[in-house]
């Protein structure tokens, strides 16, 4: 194998996980709904055993209702829940940059 070959690979894999970490972070319901879909077909009864056990293991875990962690900042309520109330505003303090001898 050409080492040319060998960097596209290592650079197309990079990529590929890259771009999809930023999707599970920035959308992380339509994620779980993608891998839900995409592992169905690995579940179906005329499959191998081993293959839909892994089928069911990938699967995304099922979710009772929104939670503050889930990321979907619909309700609004987390940012209100973790937001402090004794914070008082600060001022800006603005300094003179030290002058060049």
């Amino acid at each position: 194998m050409s080492p040319m070959l060998l960097q596209a690979i290592v650079i197309a894999l990079v990529v590929t996980w890259s771009a999809g970490f930023a999707l599970h972070r920035l959308l992380p319901v339509t994620t779980r709904r993608l891998q839900a879909r995409l592992l169905a077909p690995l579940e179906r009864p005329g499959m191998p055993a081993w293959l839909r056990a892994l089928g069911a293991r990938l699967q995304p875990k099922a979710t009772t209702g929104a939670s503050c962690g889930d990321g979907c900042s619909s309700c609004g309520g987390c940012s209100a829940a973790q937001a402090r109330t004794d914070d008082k505003p600060m001022p800006l303090v603005f300094r003179p940059r030290p002058k060049a001898h």
